[in-house]
């Protein structure tokens, strides 16, 4: 009976030093990590970098669609009152995969300015792109790097600040 007992006891001992990560013998450990204690709270940022206005033949490269491993979800607005082009990253599956986010506006058919989404670093839920837009349509060309490769995912005319 003791021996069925004692068997017990160094098995729930076993068992719990491998549920808490003690597996390792000497000569092998890994150095210690530090996590704050409380983390700051997320808040969404609206950054823009504007690069300076091109004059050159807008790109006449086709859509292409991200591999279905790779898909964020982009939304393309404008707004009615301001004019102001809106483009909001929302995630998706290829949220590991995604490095950039930039968006070319064109306000005229060669003329054109190019905005980087978080000033170039990585892409988190909620960030936008803030656009001046001019009444009339506007053209829109939305590039996203993911695994290295540059897609051009979007190029929409958007309409939105017609007068009432």
């Amino acid at each position: 009976m003791k021996h069925g007992i004692i068997l017990i006891l160094a098995f729930l001992i076993m068992l719990c030093a491998f549920f808490s990560g003690c597996t390792t013998g000497p000569g092998t450990e890994t150095p210690a990590t530090t996590i704050p204690a409380t983390a700051p709270p997320v808040k969404p940022t609206t950054v823009t970098v504007v690069v300076t206005p091109s004059t050159t033949v807008p790109t006449i490269e086709p859509v292409q669609t991200l591999p279905p491993e790779q898909q964020v979800n982009l939304v393309l607005t404008k707004d009615r009152p301001t004019s102001e082009i809106h483009l909001l990253y929302q995630g998706g599956p290829g949220d590991m995969f995604a490095t950039r986010v930039m968006m070319r506006v064109y306000a005229s058919d060669t003329v054109y300015t190019e905005y980087i989404m978080g000033n170039g670093r990585k892409p988190v839920l909620n960030d936008e792109i803030v656009a001046p837009g001019t009444r009339g349509g506007d053209r829109c060309e939305v590039f996203v790097i993911s695994s290295g490769t540059r897609y051009k995912v979007m190029d929409e005319l958007v309409y939105g600040g017609m007068y009432y």
